[in-house]
């Protein structure tokens, strides 16, 4: 997985370097891989909610995250 996370990392759309959210659903998920799969910083590109349910409680954030210029 940590190949794929840092090929997928490396890939430039538009000039840009591509920056990549982590979204974490359950109780079960794997903090190591989504850490890989992340962009640095991972302690604001790394998400992690208990269900589904409360995918509404972070879509803020996501859009925050993403639509950050950094």
């Amino acid at each position: 997985m940590k190949e794929e996370a840092d090929l997928l990392k490396s890939y430039v759309t538009n000039g840009a370097w591509t920056k990549l959210i982590a979204l974490g659903v359950g109780d079960h998920v794997n903090i190591d891989e989504l850490n890989d799969i992340a962009s640095p910083p991972t302690d604001s590109n790394v998400i992690r909610v208990r269900g589904y349910s409360e995918l509404s409680k972070v879509e803020g954030q996501l859009r925050n995250i993403s639509c950050s210029g950094g």
